[in-house]
């Protein structure tokens, strides 16, 4: 069964009217590939780093300078209306469990250009600046990253072109 069944699955009665899934996709914490994949210790730079940044606004309620707790792995999904990140279920196989966040489109403040992190882990980086909530981050492990980047250029072209920013505001990137 498509990651996109089963998070139709969990949604069943929780969807909102006349809502369609368009994506779902196993991602980790910021450096959980790293993590999984290496050993490494990397930590959760990439979202540190943005959270030190000054707040930014999009005409609505500021995103607070820090990072949305996620745990190590997650399935973001991405429905015709919202962003949506699951906690995951299931011994062997990756289904979604509890939903963690649902953000509603015009909720995002800014949404910057994913960042490929090279190498042998590498990942997609995704940060998102949730108005009145944080920064939710998150990456796609190297083999989800390309369905990562459609999913995410998908939810680039839903927003309105002020949410579109060459890197996370205040970043210094």
């Amino acid at each position: 069964m498509a990651q996109v069944e089963k998070v139709e699955r969990r949604l069943s009665g929780e969807a909102l009217a006349g809502e369609r899934v368009l994506y779902g996709v196993l991602a980790f914490r910021i450096g959980g590939v790293r993590r999984t994949m290496v050993g490494g210790a990397a930590g959760l730079a990439g979202v540190a780093g943005a959270a030190m940044a000054a707040a930014a606004t999009r005409g609505r309620t500021a995103v607070p300078a820090a990072p949305l707790p996620v745990p190590g792995r997650v399935i973001v999904a991405l429905t015709d209306q919202r962003l949506l990140v699951f906690s995951i279920g299931g011994a062997f196989v990756a289904k979604p469990k509890k939903l963690l966040y649902s953000i509603p489109f015009d909720a995002i403040a800014w949404l910057p250009k994913p960042e490929l992190v090279p190498g042998a882990a590498q990942a997609l980086r995704v940060q998102v600046g949730v108005s009145g909530e944080g920064i939710l981050g998150f990456e796609f492990p190297r083999l989800k990253v390309n369905e990562g980047r459609n999913m995410i250029n998908r939810l680039r072209r839903a927003l309105p072109p002020e949410t579109d920013t060459e890197t996370a505001p205040g970043s210094g990137s």
